[in-house]
């Protein structure tokens, strides 16, 4: 809809004005519209050098060698070579485009290169104008952020149980967090690039430590599925994992759990040692969940750390 209506607009301005090849300004209100805000002020700017180099060498060998197919084969073999080599590839067709009207006019006086720039113009300002209605993700990504921590914290607590009833063999199912967290990213990410002063930074970080809390949520779900029976070890932990589950919020800085770990890690070294091979390979696989439950509170006190002081005023405050 925005391309249509933005090309139409582009067009009957350029009528509008009397320029030439009025058509050619709806093309390039198409060509300039893209994913996001940022992108589209990206390409336009690298259209707008590629326009001038493209207009340097056509008046050059135009005026050189004449108005005739092979003249513009050789532009077109010259200014292709160099906007590969520049980085302009973005600016190829359109302004090629662009030269052809020198080349149907057989003119390059003042008046032609006017109305080529007034025509560029018309197309990437309706473009840029039009780009800049995007939808703003920002709410629909607070309300699957929330689904997000809920499916965590579910996830936590069916850990819990996992060790805890070992005669029912829960399995934890991951699909469901790994398919929030890859929408949450793509999301986060349009909205950062349509976001031209606001600083999104704060969300991605999020969501991309929260994507390092579930692949060690992982590793503990699979080492709990390794051990066969219910030992008198693994309630501490359950309940660990119950209140891991009970307090999960965006806004805990996981402080308080790290401590209550570290009394839980003190408790089980004052305990006897296994009296048997099979028990001991069991509580070496607990103390490796323990060591895991740490590094998952550890991710989340790192990110707490590293926030900056605008970030917490924007995302934790307001």
């Amino acid at each position: 809809m925005k391309a249509g209506i933005g090309s139409a607009i582009a067009i009957i301005i350029a009528e509008a004005l009397g320029f030439l090849y009025s058509p050619s300004a709806g093309i390039i209100t198409l060509l300039t519209i893209q994913e996001t805000k940022k992108e589209t002020i990206k390409v336009a700017s690298k259209r707008f050098i590629s326009f001038l180099m493209a207009v340097a060498i056509s008046y050059i060998l135009f005026n050189g060698f004449g108005y005739n197919p092979l003249v513009f084969g050789a532009f077109i073999l010259i200014f292709v070579g160099l906007s590969n080599l520049f980085n302009l590839k973005d600016g190829i067709s359109m302004n090629a485009v662009l030269m052809t009207h020198f080349l149907v006019e057989e003119r390059f006086d003042l008046s032609m290169i006017l109305n080529e720039v007034a025509i560029l113009a018309i197309g990437m300002a309706i473009g840029i104008i039009v780009n800049l209605i995007m939808p703003n993700y920002k709410k629909q990504i607070f309300v699957k952020q929330r689904m997000l921590e809920d499916e965590m914290r579910k996830t936590i607590s069916t850990m819990a149980q996992a060790l805890k009833d070992k005669v029912r063999k829960i399995q934890v199912d991951f699909t469901c967090l790994d398919e929030l967290l890859e929408e949450l990213l793509q999301k986060a990410y349009e909205d950062a690039g349509n976001r031209l002063l606001t600083d999104t930074r704060y969300l991605i970080s999020y969501l991309e430590m929260r994507k390092h809390q579930v692949e060690v949520l992982k590793d503990i779900s699979q080492n709990i599925n390794e051990i066969p029976v219910l030992l008198k070890q693994s309630i501490p932990i359950a309940l660990f994992l119950e209140s891991t589950a009970e307090s999960f919020h965006e806004l805990n800085n996981a402080i308080d759990l790290l401590e209550d770990l570290d009394e839980l890690l003190v408790h089980y070294r004052q305990e006897d040692l296994p009296e048997s091979r099979d028990e001991f390979e069991h509580r070496a696989i607990l103390f490796k969940i323990l060591k895991d439950l740490e590094y998952f509170l550890l991710i989340k006190r790192n990110f707490v750390l590293d926030l900056e002081k605008n970030d917490i005023k924007s995302y934790w405050i307001g």
